[in-house]
């Protein structure tokens, strides 16, 4: 499964490079660099798992809390400042 799980994730196939990467550091952190066991994880081994998946959730909750309040501040603003409108970039019909 990690094979096939990878293998649609390579850039190269398509897929996007910020998720092959962290497909591969989770198939490190689960499977260690040898060959998936067939038998239940080690003690030691499912807390590090557990250790490195509560981290990452840890981070992506903090950014998405971040991308939130900046999409609030963002509409606070807009409408403290109706009148402000964004610059936009304009195509070169030159």
């Amino acid at each position: 499964m990690w094979r096939l799980l990878l293998a649609q994730l390579h850039p190269d196939a398509g897929g996007d490079h910020e998720l092959f990467v962290f497909a591969c550091a989770v198939k490190e952190e689960v499977c260690g660099r040898e060959r998936p066991m067939r038998e239940p994880l080690s003690r030691r081994r499912r807390q590090r798992t557990e250790h490195f998946l509560r981290a990452w959730q840890d981070e992506m909750n903090r950014w998405v809390s971040r991308n939130r309040d900046a999409i609030r501040n963002s509409c606070t603003y807009h409408s403290v400042n109706p009148t402000h409108k964004p610059e936009r970039s304009r195509p070169d019909h030159g």
